[in-house]
């Protein structure tokens, strides 16, 4: 996007390289690619006829002291709108606090409505679904590329979605504008969670702006099991963090990957060790490095074992096998659950894109929850200055929350220390 914008300003509006304009525009590109949809510009910027106002058709969007690339401008507006129309309920809070036992109890009452239930991922569909079945609620729950597909509009008397924060800003347009005026809208999600992969932090947005459709759930029910993970996370959130070690969390000097998955190596079927992938993974902050996903899963690939753990990296509706699945493979197949206990197997030449997953990134963790974790930060401060941006409070808040009984840390205390006083700030117009 970078080169095709900056080369388009300059064929069909002559904004030339090293004008003030040019300038601004390789600054917002520089903010889009760390998550922001826009950047305060002083003075006025309507003379350009690159730039244009409200309900203009240019490249370039300035609205209210911001400036914006027309598509991100055409979303905000169209989000901002469909909140003022639609009837929109938040739930959010962090894991354990009872989001989906809140949902369940609403929707008792409702269960002879259209009821449609989706999350961004086929992961965390698959968790939504389980979750409101041991609330004896058996619903089918989609991802949102299947629930939205090509259609313009849905049909349906409630509609919710979870894990909101993993929603970007195309999407969460997509969805309001495909949900009827007349039907109950139910986000849920944790507004302190990573905000999504692409620009924006739309549902934590959400929540501030909108604060009287807003329900916070602060009582963690789940924390009388690992109380020292959720003393921690708050810690975090706070920047009170005094060390990273307590009943529940154990920081470590060094790694032991392959010994975290002895119990895997001599998993005997694919029942088995499916089984130990709900109970630990290994997340990772970075992919690259002596700490990264890359060197950990090339390291444990050499174990002599029967199964590997592997994470799907794109969608296959025909297969329903999407982004961020986890399972394992033998030699000849792949093995994954399509229920809580349920397990469906497919032939490894049909399989969509996949990796290892000894170790995943934090990113595609969200929406899953494990027995134990163990969370792998960089052992220095990373080098590439955009990269040292992603290390934050939140991730690192994700990272340990993912845990619901214990939680391992290795990495560098600095970093860990630094990444708690960092926040993400993701500019907007929605705040």
């Amino acid at each position: 996007m970078d080169k095709f914008l900056l080369s388009y300003l300059e064929k069909k509006y002559e904004v030339r390289e090293g004008t003030p304009l040019y300038t601004i525009a390789e600054k917002l590109l520089q903010r889009l690619w760390q998550g922001s949809v826009c950047i305060s510009v002083e003075g006025d910027l309507a003379n350009s006829k690159a730039v244009g106002k409200k309900g203009d058709t240019r490249p370039l969007i300035f609205d209210e002291g911001n400036l914006y690339i027309q598509r991100y401008f055409v979303y905000q507006t169209r989000i901002l709108k469909r909140i003022e129309e639609l009837k929109i309920h938040i739930i959010t809070g962090g894991p354990g606090t009872g989001k989906t036992t809140s949902l369940s109890e609403i929707l008792k009452n409702r269960l002879n409505e259209k009821i449609l239930l989706a999350a961004p991922t086929g992961k965390a569909a698959l968790r939504m679904r389980e979750s409101l079945s041991k609330q004896g609620i058996a619903l089918e729950a989609k991802t949102l590329h299947r629930l939205l597909g090509y259609k313009n509009s849905l049909e349906a008397d409630i509609i919710a979605i979870d894990e909101c924060s993993m929603i970007d800003m195309s999407m969460m347009s997509k969805l309001l504008d495909a949900v009827p005026n007349n039907c109950d809208l139910y986000l849920l999600g944790d507004k302190n969670q990573l905000a999504s992969v692409e620009a924006g932090s739309v549902f934590a947005d959400i929540c501030r702006k909108y604060k009287h459709i807003c329900e916070e759930l602060k009582i963690n029910y789940r924390a009388k099991d690992a109380p020292g993970i959720e003393k921690l996370s708050k810690q975090i959130l706070e920047n009170s963090v005094e060390n990273f070690d307590n009943e529940n969390v154990h920081y470590l000097e060094n790694d032991n990957f392959s010994g975290w998955y002895e119990n895997l190596f001599k998993a005997e079927n694919h029942e088995e060790a499916l089984k130990f992938l709900k109970t630990f993974q290994i997340l990772c902050a970075t992919k690259v490095g002596k700490n990264g996903t890359e060197r950990i899963n090339r390291e444990l690939c050499n174990e002599k074992t029967k199964f590997t753990p592997i994470i799907i990296t794109e969608n296959n509706y025909q297969l329903n096998l999407f982004n961020g699945d986890v399972g394992v493979k033998d030699k000849e197949r792949a093995y994954f659950y399509v229920g809580e206990n349920e397990i469906k197997s497919f032939s490894i030449l049909t399989l969509p894109m996949h990796e290892a997953a000894f170790a995943i990134t934090i990113h595609k963790s969200q929406g899953s929850e494990y027995e134990r974790v163990a969370v792998v930060y960089p052992d220095r401060e990373m080098e590439n200055e955009n990269e040292h941006v992603f290390l934050t409070k939140e991730l690192l808040y994700t990272a340990i929350t993912r845990a619901k009984k214990e939680c391992f840390i290795l990495g560098n205390k600095e970093v860990l220390a630094n990444s708690c006083k960092k926040e993400i700030f993701r500019a907007s117009g929605i705040r």
